[in-house]
């Protein structure tokens, strides 16, 4: 058997003609690591010199057995890439070219080494912009918000980069290419593919959808006694049918921790601050301020609003500005990443102050700060570098955030990935079955193992079942020739049961409900769900589903949120998302039961997001 010096050396000699090689040892450690740190040294960085090198590069990895670690931005939060002797650093930040802008159809089609921040700097003359927006906006590509699927403070409204993806040209592993777009027929490959950590292949182009720059946007704070007064007032506030372009959540120990590195210019003694966004036209935002601004002066201790630019920057700065003063402080720190269901964030704070306190001896304090609007808490935790008992401490610390999170219903992560940092927990999220449907879907795109290898999935275990007829339906739908067998089930199990949780604004239907039931339920309840047509309510919800085209798929695709089904080899059961908007632990298996017709098993309960009428 040849050895990884040889290969590397083979692969490197034919690979030039597509790329620039280095094996310079610095550069392939500074470039080899992601924002934390966390990462590896790899044989060879390789520079393809433009798009169209990389299916070539891909065809003498496979032929050389050469494993590509490839790399974007590297802001990745979870030690999502992991270069080692024997692999490839595939550098993918020179492709960094805007192909077009098409401003009358609100869309542009980027490389995937843009910088999200260089894109809506190019957008903004003509008062556009790409929704997605997360903090590391300076840093990130496009290409990395796809393949992590990345959120942002105003996720809530405009929806993660899920919602943004109109296509897709990918290199798969073994060199062949495949476009994957949105509205395909069939399951929805692009949205397997949106969020896989770089595992599945290689993005080439992407045509993203834009939007219009809202004309107006104004901030609100309100301070409250209790985490519970903040969690009902952000549901009191969605009731009414407004919802805010951001939600952001502050708490006691977070304000009072970072008021050692600077005035964070909010109230001391409040237990949670909430920051909401409101935009639109004038008329908009003068309506939807009232309404918020009544909302909060029934539960908060104060209520602050700002109108211009120069308010709302001093508003947000105690929020946005905690990583820089705390880097400049030359403090640690560690920004976590889990999502529950919005109702239970007060008690998701105060599992983290209990972790804190737990482990005061190792740490500063953990601020909890996130997403509110959609349940997305980044514990921050803090500490002395100089003190022996913080590595310990803050890994501790982190599981138990971790595990109180499952336990309340949410998921490991909601924005950051699996990587390799929450590899441990994916079998505490999943099943062995899930997770055996989830490397099927590794197997059907990499059956060599060589793209990305390490990230996302845990060593198999003999618990894990046989899913071999899964993964050749992932195969033929992926190569075009997944053939329909009228006989097989769409739906299993007669549940008919609905029920909604308003204070998360979710819809948990069963598939054998019929869509005139659920539309009365809606009705009754003053609440709508996009995916639930007023067409055909004959059918079930589930055949609905599994068979939907056109515009029916479109509204599914936006606003599904998880699955409850059957693994077609042997029909076992699985749970696929859940009623966490944002999760991003693992491949969104969920996905490939749209429009399907049943071909990776049937469909037993789904979970929508719903809105409340106005």
């Amino acid at each position: 058997m040849a050895s990884h010096g040889s290969q590397i050396e083979r692969f490197a000699a034919a690979a030039v003609a597509h790329g620039d090689v280095t094996t310079d040892r610095s550069l392939l450690s500074e470039r080899g690591h992601d924002y934390w740190g966390v990462g590896g040294v790899a044989s060879l960085l390789l520079r393809p010199h433009g798009r169209d090198d990389i299916a070539p590069i891909m065809r003498l990895a496979m032929e050389h057995n050469v494993a590509i670690v490839p790399r974007g931005g590297a802001s990745n939060c979870s030690g999502g890439i992991m270069p080692a002797a024997g692999r490839v650093l595939l550098d993918l930040s020179g492709l960094d070219k805007i192909l077009h802008i098409d401003t009358e159809n609100h869309r542009a089609r980027v490389e995937p080494g843009v910088i999200n921040a260089d894109l809506q700097a190019a957008l903004a003359p003509h008062g556009l912009c790409f929704s997605p927006d997360p903090v590391s906006a300076h840093l990130a590509t496009v290409g990395g918000n796809i393949i992590e699927n990345a959120g942002g403070p105003h996720a809530l409204k405009y929806g993660v980069t899920y919602n943004h993806v109109l296509s897709v040209a990918v290199v798969l592993p073994d060199g062949t290419t495949v476009t994957l777009g949105a509205d395909d027929d069939g399951p929805d490959l692009l949205g397997v593919f949106i969020g896989s950590e770089g595992t599945l292949g290689i993005i080439t182009e992407a045509t993203v959808a834009l939007r219009p720059v809202a004309d107006v946007t104004h901030s609100l704070m309100g301070a409250f006694a209790t985490a519970r007064d903040a969690a009902d007032t952000i549901a009191a506030v969605i009731a009414t049918g407004v919802v805010p372009a951001a939600v952001e959540w502050l708490d006691r120990a977070g304000i009072a921790g970072l008021q050692q590195f600077y005035d964070t210019g909010y109230p001391l003694d409040a237990d949670s601050i909430v920051l909401i966004d409101v935009d639109g036209t004038a008329t908009e935002v003068a309506r939807d301020q009232a309404i918020v601004e009544r909302v909060l002066r029934l539960r908060a201790t104060e209520v602050r609003t700002a109108e211009d630019e120069k308010e709302r920057d001093a508003l947000w700065y105690g929020r946005l500005n905690a990583p820089n003063s705390v880097v400049q402080s030359g403090k640690g720190f560690f920004i976590g990443d889990v999502t529950v269901p919005r109702d239970r964030i007060p008690e998701m704070q105060q599992a983290i102050q209990a972790t804190a306190e737990r482990h005061s001896d190792g740490l500063m304090f953990i601020a909890v700060c996130g997403h509110a609007g959609d349940g997305d808490l980044h514990p921050t935790t803090f500490y002395d570098k100089g003190n022996p008992l913080a590595a310990s401490a803050l890994e501790a610390a982190n599981n138990e955030i971790i595990e109180a999170a499952l336990e309340l219903g949410g998921t490991i992560t909601g924005e950051h990935g699996v990587g390799t940092e929450k590899i441990p927990f994916m079998t505490k999220r999943f099943t062995p079955v899930e997770i055996a449907a989830q490397r099927a879907i590794k197997e059907a795109f990499d059956p060599a193992g060589l793209l990305n290898p390490g990230i996302m999935l845990p060593e198999r275990s003999a618990e894990e079942p046989d899913t071999s007829v899964f993964c050749t339906a992932v195969r033929s739908a992926l190569t075009g020739r997944l053939t329909r067998d009228p006989d097989t089930p769409l739906t299993v199990g007669a549940n008919t049961d609905i029920s909604i949780n308003l204070g998360n604004l979710s819809l948990v239907v069963g598939a054998d409900a019929t869509v005139a039931s659920v539309n009365r339920y809606l009705h009754e309840h003053g609440v709508a769900c996009a995916a639930v047509p007023h067409v055909g309510e004959e059918r079930t919800i589930g055949a609905l589903v599994a068979t939907a085209v056109g515009a029916e798929r479109d509204h599914i695709r936006h606003a599904l949120l998880g699955a409850d089904v059957t693994v077609v080899d042997g029909q076992q059961p699985a749970r696929f998302g859940a009623e966490t908007m944002k999760d991003v632990a693992g491949y969104d298996t969920k996905r490939l039961y749209i429009s399907a017709h049943g071909a990776f098993g049937a469909l037993v309960t789904l979970i929508f997001k719903i809105t409340v009428e106005a």
